[in-house]
């Protein structure tokens, strides 16, 4: 039955709400980071955490002992852990009876045990683990190895004290009528004790109900054994893969044109591996389905009988399952404009129609074979509510039943037992212990399982670091000014946490000043590079392009022109020539002979002489080829035949002067740069290089949408340096000096080189001081590599700064270096106000620095559009690297060592699996340390309150990241220099 429109329309809508709990994902070119949890910011952060690990498995929080040994390093402070402890457990301490248990002479309470539990863990024992863990394992010889040193009195840590505090823990917990429970509710851990507690809930419950979270394949899955889920995913990433290539593969998947449904039902009519899956007569039911997806999702949904009211959560759980492939399916769904979207068109309906297919085929299949019922939602109820017996078994998954006496052992007994060691008690102090009492110790640490750790631990750390900062910061608003000498140069750099060292590199020479603004320079612009046929867009992720820009030949070199002309034909013709020779089954074989030697030289050359190598190339490229001096215009001009196939089509191509004018005069109202200009204003966008690296655009300008920010740059300082702009702008009240030169740059954040653009413009009038200029960067890149060095693993130690920065350049050529930077790892705090704030801090490189001075901007409007989308990006970057760092495998991309790149568009591990969607574990870990301290945002800004709350009132996305918490404010009074906490619910705390 056909859906009219209007039914159509419904179930769109209804997908696309079903398709928030995914987090987008772009093309690994054009890397952009994100939330992974951005549809889940409307809620509390913790309440997301537990959500997001109901929908996709992912932990919110690292392990225990991760942030245990946090602690010992001295990353988490006593004073910050007790604070966080004490707001967690106000709740907490409302439930309990007694906050304090008298032993002996002392008096114990419940912060004290609570304290002890969060920093050793206090948790139960496996039962399979008992025997071994008391016998082979010494546990009744010594105690446990992080008991204080205190604690380990010669006369008490001997083998029969150890052993008589076991027998009289074991004594207390098996008294009649303990602790109130029947041997049948104890259980062994916090993961068995879920699992114990759900099949308790199903015995008694009056209806059998599909368990949460899980579709119905899943469900079967569970009861069977029959691995369906697995199932549909293989036929899901074979075909997504194969639709959504962008040129990496040989043959191409036919009739992409028509859509992923429509090309998938012409192939999959004709495909045998469905016999090998279990679906009969899988021909003949692809061309019975409903021609459009919207059809086949409701369809489907209907055999299934899920009630209506449950789809959205339903279909939610299917994207779940693969949310590598669906974020970047869901992303390129949203952006018709993208050339691959609008000749290939692929959006989660499609996809959903798809999948719900081989759901209902692989469940009615098993259910068929297992039970003789439908694979519906009511029969499988209806059997399982016959069945009660069995489906508790099944879904316990239990093979072996604890005696009583063990399991209370396990659980009670073993965590009394170590409670006990902490607290310095001896074997005659537990046996003093009456029922009650020890049923209020075991009840504290239930009320405080472990995993309820993650979010003090979390908040802990959180604290610790910015009581750190603001102690920096305060540090250095007290310190007696510095006497300025003239300011040679203005620098300009991106807020990106990379540009905070070199900034301080380059202002320990004295004669320069450092803003930090976003990379793309206020310019949302797409750019086209010389003798490049793909168009970048320049800009963040949460702007599109209104501008259209175009890098040319200068006047002038037309010979040049026409010698690069020639090879670069050659060129292609030998890329293409190889490309088919390496592709063709015949020809890739002898090719292997006739190129083995040179491919040999290259791959030795490489690996060992990297530098050298890179040198060669570079040689043997300028001989071959020719270097064109080139120009970005910006005088805007027209179009005169539209081409539909030229995505920048419906752009506008280049400024007028007064749009010129307003970009400088914005960007340079924002930074508070309208007066006391120096001889140069360097605007320095930045980027990295590096080789066998897919993921290279990771590292370069988040605000440049993965590229690299000279462009942007480029662009900026030829409309500050027109006399008509200058002109418009002076007349606005920001006076840039006739003798005041606007100089383009780029930071390679690999190399921590800095390289100028467009030098043939400076007036001869400036070379001098830009030859000192050179010079100067040169030092400031040497000392800066010195520095950052000092961190990188593989690092020869001791470097001068001219070895440092020699090997920097060797890490960018090195096609074996997993990671050739840090990138923005480490990255904790944004800090939104003027330099003097900052400026003689180290802030180690943790720290998004955007320039602002709240007195040129009464109104607070630059603070409000500062604070909806530097800060916004800011916030993305921080989550993916925080997720990426609490779980690599589920929110991050895990270990490069096992990537393979899939379609040109992301990659996976091995040969078939999800698209990973965020980093990988290289870019956070340094093994199995943390060099990224994963923590949520820290936003600060210099500006008086009631602005800030004004900003906050007027968008539903800043109280959605301030009042659940993720992301955390303070501001700094700009007169009294006094710093305030921002409270979730919309009030200010002072900080000391």
């Amino acid at each position: 039955m056909q859906l009219a429109s209007k039914d159509k329309d419904r179930l769109r809508v209804l997908i696309e709400d079903a398709s928030k709990t995914v987090a987008q994902s772009w093309p690994l070119k054009t890397f952009a980071y994100r939330n992974p949890l951005r549809g889940l910011e409307h809620l509390p952060f913790d309440e997301a955490i537990r959500q997001g690990k109901e929908s996709f498995g992912g932990s919110g929080y690292l392990p225990n002992d991760d942030y245990r040994q946090l602690h010992r390093d001295g990353e988490i402070t006593d004073t910050a852990l007790d604070s966080a402890l004490d707001s967690a457990l106000k709740s907490i301490a409302e439930s309990v009876d007694s906050d304090s248990v008298a032993i002996g002479q002392r008096c114990v309470s419940f912060w004290d045990v609570l304290r002890l539990h969060l920093l050793f863990g206090l948790d139960s024992l496996d039962p399979s683990l008992l025997d071994w863990t008391l016998q082979a394992g010494g546990a009744l010889e010594r105690f446990r190895h992080d008991v204080p040193a205190e604690l380990r009195v010669h006369e008490r840590d001997r083998a029969p004290v150890v052993g008589e505090l076991w027998k009289q823990v074991l004594a207390a917990v098996r008294k009649p009528h303990d602790l109130g429970r029947n041997a049948s509710e104890t259980t062994f851990d916090s993961g068995e004790r879920d699992c114990r507690d759900s099949t308790a809930d199903l015995t008694h419950a009056d209806m059998i109900s599909l368990p949460n979270g899980r579709t119905l394949g899943d469900w079967v899955n569970a009861l069977t054994g029959v691995s369906i889920v697995d199932q549909i995913n293989d036929q899901m990433i074979k075909w997504c893969a194969a639709f959504l290539d962008e040129g990496m593969a040989s043959w191409k998947m036919p009739d992409r044109t028509a859509g992923f449904y429509d090309a998938w039902r012409f192939l999959a009519a004709g495909d045998w591996s469905g016999r090998f899956v279990g679906i009969k007569r899988l021909g003949r039911k692809i061309r019975e389905l409903p021609p459009t997806p919207e059809e086949a999702v409701e369809s489907s949904l209907q055999r299934l009988c899920i009630p209506e009211s449950q789809w959205i959560d339903y279909l939610s759980r299917h994207l779940a399952q693969l949310p590598g492939w669906t974020g970047f399916i869901r992303w390129r769904g949203e952006n018709p404009g993208y050339p691959f979207q609008h000749t290939n068109p692929i959006d989660p309906g499609q996809y959903l129609a798809v999948r719900l297919f081989y759901e209902v085929e692989l469940v009615e299949a098993a259910c068929r074979r297992e039970w003789g019922i439908d694979g519906t939602l009511p029969a499988l109820l209806g059997y399982w509510e016959k069945h009660r017996d069995e489906y508790t078994q099944r879904m316990s998954g239990e093979t072996q039943i604890t005696d009583a006496d063990t399991q209370a052992a396990c659980r009670d007994g073993w965590r009394l037992f170590h409670l006990a060691q902490f607290l310095g008690l001896t074997s005659q102090d537990v046996q003093s212990l009456s029922t009650r009492d020890v049923q209020t110790l075991l009840g504290w640490l239930d009320a405080f399982p472990s995993e309820d750790h993650g979010v003090v631990w979390l908040t802990a750390l959180e604290i610790s670091f910015r009581d750190r900062l603001i102690a920096k910061l305060s540090a250095s608003e007290t310190r007696e000014a510095v006497t300025e000498t003239s300011t040679l140069a203005q620098f300009v750099f991106c807020i990106d946490v990379r540009s905070e060292p070199m900034r301080r590199c380059i202002e320990t020479q004295k004669k320069y000043e450092t803003f930090g603004f976003a990379g793309f320079f206020g310019i949302p612009m797409s750019h086209q590079a010389f003798d490049d046929n793909e168009h970048a867009a320049l800009c963040p992720v949460i702007l599109s392009p209104k501008f259209a820009v175009n890098e040319v030949a200068r006047d002038g070199e037309q010979d040049a022109l026409d010698v690069y002309a020639t090879s670069s034909r050659w060129s292609r013709l030998g890329e293409s020539l190889f490309y088919d020779l390496k592709r063709n089954a015949i020809s890739s074989v002898v090719l292997i002979d006739v190129a083995g030697v040179f491919f040999s030289a290259m791959l030795g050359g490489k690996t060992f002489f990297q530098r050298k190598f890179d040198a060669v190339l570079s040689r043997v490229s300028d001989w071959f080829g020719q270097r064109i001096a080139t120009q970005i215009p910006v005088e805007r001009c027209s179009v005169n035949e539209p081409d539909e196939s030229d995505e920048t089509d419906s752009l506008q191509h280049g400024f007028t002067v007064a749009e010129q004018a307003t970009f400088v005069e914005n960007a340079m109202r924002a930074i508070g740069l309208t007066k006391d200009f120096g001889r140069f204003v360097v605007i320095c966008g930045h980027g990295s290089t590096s080789d066998n690296n897919p993921y290279f655009a990771a590292y370069n300008c988040g605000a440049c949408g993965g590229g690299h920010g000279d462009a942007n740059a480029r662009v900026f300082t030829r409309m500050a340096n027109s006399p008509e702009v200058r002109d418009i702008v002076r007349e606005n009240g920001v006076y840039i000096p006739q003798e005041t030169w606007f100089l383009a740059a780029k930071h390679n954040t690999v190399t921590d080189s800095i390289t100028f653009y467009d030098t043939q413009d400076v007036p001869a009038s400036h070379d001098d001081d830009f030859q000192q200029l050179v010079a100067d960067m040169q030092r400031a890149s040497e000392l800066q590599a010195q520095s950052r060095g000092q961190t990188l693993p593989q690092t020869p130690a001791n470097l001068s700064p001219q070895a440092a920065h020699e090997h920097m350049m060797a890490r960018s050529v090195d096609w074996a270096n997993v990671r050739p930077e840090w990138g923005l790892s480490g990255n904790a705090a944004f800090v939104l106000g003027r330099r003097a704030l900052t400026d003689r801090a180290d802030l180690e490189g943790r720290v998004f620095l955007q320039s602002y001075d709240w007195a040129t901007d009464p109104q607070g409007a630059i603070l409000e559009a500062l604070m909806t989308a530097p800060l916004v990006v800011a916030q993305w970057i921080s989550m993916e690297y925080y997720f990426s760092a609490v779980d690599p495998n589920h929110y991050g991309s895990g270990s490069k060592v096992t990537h393979n790149v899939v379609s040109g568009v992301g990659v996976m591990h091995g040969a078939h699996g999800d698209l990973q969607a965020g980093l990988p574990l290289q870019s956070v870990n340094d093994g199995r340390v943390h060099y990224h301290k994963p923590v949520r945002l820290l936003a600060i800004i210099e500006a008086p309150t009631n602005r800030i709350e004004t900003a906050i009132g007027h968008h539903v996305l800043l109280q959605d990241l301030l009042h659940n918490q993720w992301i955390h404010l303070v501001a700094v009074d700009p007169e009294t220099g006094t710093f305030q906490r921002y409270v979730p619910d919309a009030t200010w705390e002072p900080l000391t």
